[in-house]
């Protein structure tokens, strides 16, 4: 898993013809006034934000997800580094560590319980269906199996950008 993760410093970023499917870098100030379009249990989303690296680079992106106490510094604004991942196409803020000391991580989206409760309701399906001898159980129990192959890629995607947030301490 550990070969498919690209960290970029400042203003380096993925190039969109090889763009992996996850891909993790930090950027050292942030220039938008962040407002976000969207806010409920913890996470929040933000149309567009504008970073802009030590040596003038700007980088924008759009839809941008974030969730506990990096949301709240997002808000307040600031210079320093903002550690950003995208996994299945959804872009995030999972870390920020501030000029001033101040450092919050916070996974950005809720989408591994979502898919644990899939996969617990395909395995009650299942046994149902096996207790009561109908085949109703196989479709959930199949689309079971392929919701435990999608929480193994969003936990990966999640342990890396942490692995990444505490590996890079300055």
């Amino acid at each position: 898993f550990d070969r498919a993760v690209k960290y970029f410093k400042c203003h380096a970023v993925s190039s969109g013809e090889n763009k992996p499917i996850h891909f993790f870098f930090a950027v050292e100030r942030m220039i938008t006034d962040p407002r976000p379009v969207r806010a409920s249990g913890g996470y929040a989303i933000f149309d567009t934000l504008r970073f802009r690296d030590r040596s003038g680079v700007e980088r924008s992106f759009k839809t941008v997800c974030t969730g506990g106490a990096v949301t709240d510094l997002l808000r307040k604004g600031g210079t320093g580094r903002f550690y950003l991942s995208s996994g299945g196409g959804q872009t995030g803020i999972h870390g920020v560590r501030l000029d001033n000391g101040t450092q919050a991580y916070a996974h950005y989206n809720n989408m591994e319980i979502i898919v644990l409760i899939g996969m617990a309701a395909g395995l009650g399906t299942a046994v149902i269906g096996i207790v009561t001898g109908e085949w109703i159980w196989a479709i959930p129990s199949v689309i079971g199996v392929l919701l435990v192959g999608a929480y193994v890629f969003l936990r990966g995607v999640r342990v890396a950008g942490k692995q990444q947030f505490e590996n890079d301490k300055k």
